[in-house]
């Protein structure tokens, strides 16, 4: 899936937000420290790419918006886990992690998986979503 930066973040926020009432465009903006009509434009694009659903200001991730979102939650772990074996600070393996899982390839994130030995949980004590 090809996504910038503003995409993934807009997937990661939207597939965690957990409330009682459905999430709104104006409490994506503010998650996601846009504007509201930057929210709307990634919206839109994000919906173009089939990744999420909106009905009057509702958005809802689709089912390939959910693979998405465990697909970068793998690699982000994936990477990260490496990076602070490799000695990186878990706080700076995150930061990093964040600039490329994105862009990663699902089924090379698998082998990096198999290759790190298959963690179950990320240095901050987060569950490996193998997706």
């Amino acid at each position: 899936m090809d996504l910038t930066k503003k995409e993934r973040d807009c997937i990661i926020k939207i597939n965690e937000y957990e409330s009682a009432f459905p999430l709104r465009l104006v409490e994506l903006a503010k998650r996601v420290g846009i504007k509201a009509p930057t929210a709307y434009q990634l919206v839109k694009r994000l919906s173009s790419k089939g990744l999420v659903s909106e009905n009057r200001g509702v958005i809802i991730p689709t089912k390939k918006g959910r693979q998405a979102y465990k697909d970068i939650i793998m690699a982000h772990r994936c990477v990260e886990t490496l990076l602070n074996r490799a000695g990186v600070p878990k706080n700076c393996a995150c930061a990093e992690a964040q600039k490329i899982d994105y862009k990663l390839t699902p089924s090379y994130v698998k082998l990096l998986y198999k290759f790190i030995g298959s963690p179950k949980n990320c240095p901050h004590g987060k569950p490996v979503i193998v997706s």
